[in-house]
């Protein structure tokens, strides 16, 4: 298997040198591999991705991918394996299959999938006949316990092994099987069963349909189960190419997976979206600022029970007390503040909750300088932060987005891939704790760069630079798109 994985990556490489291809300006300073479109068939992509629509990082890693690929592959479609197939047709593509057949907590489809010719049926018919004849024996409940109990495993075994056949026959139809970025290797959301089991999966369905597989700046996040990190490691052993987004991330992909080790380090590929896909300023915030300089706060579900995978009530508290008093600090200081999440759903559900520890002469200033808009998609949130002059985030991406409108960010991290993006991009000065953060260190490190913001706007412009003219993006999407061509090529 290893031997053909590594045959698999010559391939590919001697598919990029005698492609036909001619050079057009890249948005990164690079030239883009255009690829000779002249086939009878457009190439096929399917990026799988644990996406529901609410993370706008996610959405975000989505559209660079559909982007970058589409200037190399003119005619390329992208289909989704995700958890919200809807979204992503609408969003990315113009096909969907569902990632899980089955759901846990945590990790399972946004909108529930019913397979076509599901719903009641003979069998289910007999069923409910011997359940009323059972129903009037003696240790009835019992029996219905155990009977409920059977059929509901019965039902998930009957729904996986539909959802492994119809994914092969999905993925036959396709030439390029991409887990595209994100931290997708992680069993924090689900367990094993969750991501882990997923990914070894559609490896395993991929290989199956003689499709290739790859990874391309993935991070590993937390990996506690030992069935995890063997699962984890069969889907790198599957795939014929792997990047990560940081160094930290390959090394502990190297520690599952030895060959992981010697694999490429691609930035994270919401960093590759072109300028020319972000939106203009959001002039209305700057109007009603009325010249007060603006601050972006992006709160986040911390801890928060029944909305995170290891809730802790007293730390969600803490960090819902020193969100309010930020924000109260904030008003007072006469800046004009704009709430704003990276992440819906989860995220804005919080934002009453910080409301509700406001002071009562905070709350007096809620319609002159705090504003509440509507974000639907990344793109508004990138419209929002080039028309503020600083933000406070948590999430990765937050920051990111923040570094991409080239705004001043104030991080209280959560995670280990929060500080990795702050030390890439020379801002780790700039980052708190968010177990022991207070409002008064956030507000210090404010004034902080406020004495210096025009520095902190040039480094971070500097490093933006830097990162779009890194030939590594350019390189991996060559190659992926290579993949894709060369496959789609023996079809024909």
């Amino acid at each position: 298997m290893q031997r053909s994985n590594r045959k698999s990556r010559e391939q590919t490489e001697e598919s990029l040198g005698r492609t036909r291809a001619t050079d057009l300006p890249g948005g990164n300073g690079h030239p883009v591999r255009r690829f000779d479109d002249r086939f009878p068939k457009n190439p096929r992509i399917a990026l799988l991705t644990p996406y529901t629509g609410g993370n706008l990082g996610d959405a975000a890693i989505q559209d660079a991918v559909v982007v970058n690929l589409r200037c190399r592959l003119p005619g390329v479609q992208f289909s989704g394996i995700t958890l919200n197939c809807q979204n992503f047709i609408e969003q990315h593509g113009t096909a969907a299959f569902p990632l899980v057949g089955t759901g846990i907590p945590f990790f399972q489809m946004e909108i529930k999938w019913t397979p076509p010719g599901e719903g009641l049926n003979d069998r289910s018919v007999r069923y409910r006949r011997v359940r009323n004849v059972l129903r009037h024996l003696p240790g009835a409940r019992r029996i219905k316990q155990y009977l409920k109990k059977g059929r509901n495993r019965l039902r998930t075994i009957q729904s996986e092994i539909r959802h492994w056949v119809k994914g092969y026959r999905f993925l036959r139809s396709h030439d390029l099987l991409l887990y595209s970025g994100g931290g997708q290797l992680d069993d924090n959301y689900g367990g094993p069963w969750g991501l882990p089991f997923s990914l070894c999966k559609w490896a395993l369905l991929a290989r199956l349909a003689g499709v290739p597989c790859a990874m391309a700046s993935v991070g590993v996040g937390i990996i506690n189960s030992g069935t995890s990190r063997k699962l984890i490691s069969i889907a790198l052993r599957l795939c014929c190419y792997r990047s990560f987004r940081e160094m930290r991330s390959r090394a502990a992909a190297g520690i599952l997976f030895y060959r992981a080790s010697n694999d490429n380090v691609v930035p994270d590929l919401a960093l590759s979206l072109p300028d020319s896909e972000l939106p203009q300023s959001a002039r209305f915030i700057r109007t009603m600022a009325g010249g007060r300089p603006v601050v972006a706060l992006s709160p986040m579900a911390f801890a928060k029970p029944v909305n995170w995978p290891a809730p802790d009530r007293a730390l969600h508290d803490r960090y819902l007390l020193e969100t309010a008093r930020v924000l109260a600090g904030l008003c007072e200081r006469g800046y004009f503040v704009v709430i704003a999440c990276s992440s819906r759903g989860d995220d804005e559900s919080v934002i009453p909750d910080i409301m509700e520890h406001l002071d009562d002469d905070t709350k007096t200033r809620l319609h002159s300088q705090i504003h509440f808009p509507k974000i639907a998609e990344w793109r508004e949130l990138i419209s929002v932060l080039r028309a503020s002059d600083y933000l406070i985030a948590s999430r990765l991406h937050g920051a990111i987005f923040g570094f991409i409108t080239q705004t001043p960010v104030i991080a209280i991290s959560f995670a280990s891939k929060v500080d990795w993006v702050l030390e890439y991009l020379h801002q780790s000065d700039y980052r708190l704790d968010i177990r022991d953060f207070t409002a008064e260190d956030v507000l210090k490190i404010l004034d902080l760069i406020q004495g210096s913001r025009a520095a902190v706007v040039k480094q971070i412009e500097s490093c933006r630079r830097g990162i779009l003219s890194n030939s590594s993006f350019t390189q991996q999407y060559d190659l992926l798109a290579g993949l894709a061509l060369d496959h789609c090529q023996s079809r024909i």
